[in-house]
């Protein structure tokens, strides 16, 4: 399992200024096959600069995969892009 890309990342206003929260479609390899799946995520960052990153997975996709590889690719792919500055700012 691969995550190719993030499409459609939209930011979601929000008040709290240590939390980002955006919406967005996963392009994610599986074994076979490619599907497009809606996520939602949010970035937090702690006092000390640490970012704690949590992603959820629309309720009506079906994936046909074990949940918890597929988050922890997401919040590497997320993480990485972050670092990198793709994200848009909310």
């Amino acid at each position: 399992m691969q995550v190719l890309e993030l499409n459609q990342i939209v930011p979601d206003p929000s008040y709290i200024y240590y939390r980002r929260n955006y919406a967005a479609v996963a392009k994610l390899q599986m074994l076979s096959k490619t599907i497009d799946i809606k996520i939602s995520f949010t970035i937090e960052t702690g006092p000390l600069g640490d970012k704690m990153l949590y992603v959820d997975i629309d309720p009506g996709e079906d994936i046909d995969y074990p949940l918890i590889p597929v988050k922890s690719a997401l919040k590497t792919y997320i993480l990485k892009a972050d670092d990198e500055g793709v994200l848009p700012c909310p």
